[in-house]
C-alpha cells in the first residue's frame, strides 16, 4: 500500500469571508488525502473567524490582533505545517477536486523541483486564463503568463516556469530552510505584493526548479481585496501601490546582478522616471515607497550577501527575462 505524503494548506485571510465557503468546500472535496488546513487571519473585521469556527471547527486558526501582512502570516503558518508539501492558497481560489492530486504527482517526480504552479482561470470568466506561471520581463516587471488570454490549450504542456503565483502554489517543505534568509521563507519586509516573485527569483539563483502543471486547475477572483485595484478608496490604493513600488526595487537590489541588468538599465531608469513623475503629480504619497527602500537598504544588502554565498554559478537567470 502506497502511503501518500501529508499536504499542509495555509490560507492567509484578511476580510475574505465572502469567498471562504467556496474555497473551503472545494478543499473538503479533494480526492487527495491526507491534508491539514490552517487559516492565518490578519485581524479580519468581517466575521471570517466566527464563521470558520462555527462551520469548520476542525480547521486550525491563528488570529492576529493586527494585520501583520501576507509574508509574516504565511511564515507563521509554515511553523505549524507538518506536511512534506505546503500549499499556499488565497481564500478567493476554488480548486478542482483533483487539484492537489495533480500538483503532488508532478512535483514529486523530481527532487530538484521546489514548487508547482497550477493553471488558474478567471473566476468571473473561466474561459480566460488568470495565470500559468509567474515571470519577470527584462524591465523587471512581474507578470502572470497568459493572463486574460482565452484558453485554447496554448499553455497545456507541463514545463518549467520562473515561479508560481502566490494565490496557489505548492512548495516542497524540505527546501524551506535552504531558501529562507534569517529564518524567513517569505521576506517580511515586503509585507505584501511580489513576495512570490522574490522567493521564485531566489530559488532560481539557488538552482531549484518550478514546474507548471496544466492539469491542476482552479479559479481565482483576481483583484478582489487587492488594494492595487480599489479605485474607490484612495488611502488603500496608495498603501498598496506604495508597497508594490517599494518591493519591486527590493527585488532588484536583493536578487539582480549588474551583468544581467546593465544592458537594460537605461530603459528601466527612463520608464521608472516617467512613472514616478506621474505619481508625483497624482499620487504623491505612493512615492513614500522610495523612502521605504532607502530605509531598508542596509537589511537588503545583508540579505543579498547571504544569497550570493549560496548562488549556483551556472544558474542562467538572464534567460528567464525573455520568456
Amino acid at each position: 500500500m502506497i502511503v501518500k505524503k501529508l499536504v499542509s494548506i495555509i490560507i492567509v485571510n484578511w476580510n475574505h469571508r465572502l469567498f471562504l465557503p467556496s474555497c473551503l468546500e472545494a478543499l473538503k472535496n479533494q480526492t487527495y488525502s491526507p491534508i491539514e488546513i490552517f487559516v492565518i487571519d490578519n485581524a479580519s473585521s468581517d466575521g471570517s473567524v466566527d464563521w470558520i469556527q462555527e462551520k469548520h471547527p476542525d480547521i486550525k486558526i491563528k488570529v492576529f490582533e493586527e494585520n501583520m501582512g501576507f509574508s509574516k502570516a504565511f511564515n507563521y503558518g509554515m511553523t505549524l505545517a507538518k506536511g512534506e508539501f505546503v500549499l499556499s492558497l488565497n481564500p478567493d481560489v476554488v480548486t478542482a477536486p483533483d487539484f492537489i492530486d495533480q500538483m503532488v504527482k508532478w512535483i514529486d517526480m523530481d527532487e530538484r523541483v521546489w514548487c508547482a504552479a497550477p493553471k488558474l482561470m478567471r473566476a468571473n470568466n473561466p474561459s480566460l486564463i488568470d495565470s500559468t506561471g509567474l515571470f519577470l520581463n527584462y524591465l523587471r516587471k512581474p507578470y502572470d503568463r497568459g493572463q486574460n488570454e482565452k484558453d485554447e490549450g496554448q499553455y497545456d504542456a507541463k514545463t518549467e516556469v520562473f515561479g508560481a503565483c502566490g494565490a496557489a502554489a505548492l512548495y516542497r517543505k524540505e527546501m524551506v530552510e535552504e531558501i529562507s534568509i534569517n529564518g524567513e521563507f517569505l521576506d517580511e519586509d515586503f509585507f505584501a505584493y511580489y513576495e512570490d516573485v522574490d522567493i521564485s527569483w531566489r530559488a532560481k539563483i539557488l538552482g531549484w526548479r518550478c514546474i507548471f502543471v496544466p492539469s491542476a486547475i482552479a479559479t481565482h477572483v483576481r483583484g478582489w481585496g487587492d488594494t492595487l485595484h480599489k479605485q474607490s478608496n484612495d488611502d488603500l490604493r496608495n498603501v498598496g501601490t506604495r508597497l508594490a513600488l517599494k518591493n519591486r526595487y527590493l527585488l532588484i537590489i536583493k536578487n539582480d546582478r549588474f551583468k544581467d541588468i546593465w544592458l537594460y538599465l537605461p530603459l528601466i531608469l527612463l520608464v521608472d522616471s516617467l512613472r514616478n513623475f506621474y505619481l508625483l503629480f497624482f499620487y504623491p504619497r505612493v512615492l513614500l515607497g522610495l523612502y521605504d527602500v532607502f530605509r531598508l537598504v542596509p537589511k537588503v544588502i545583508q540579505k543579498r550577501q547571504i544569497i550570493n554565498q549560496k548562488r549556483i554559478q551556472n544558474a542562467n537567470i538572464q534567460m528567464w527575462f525573455f520568456q
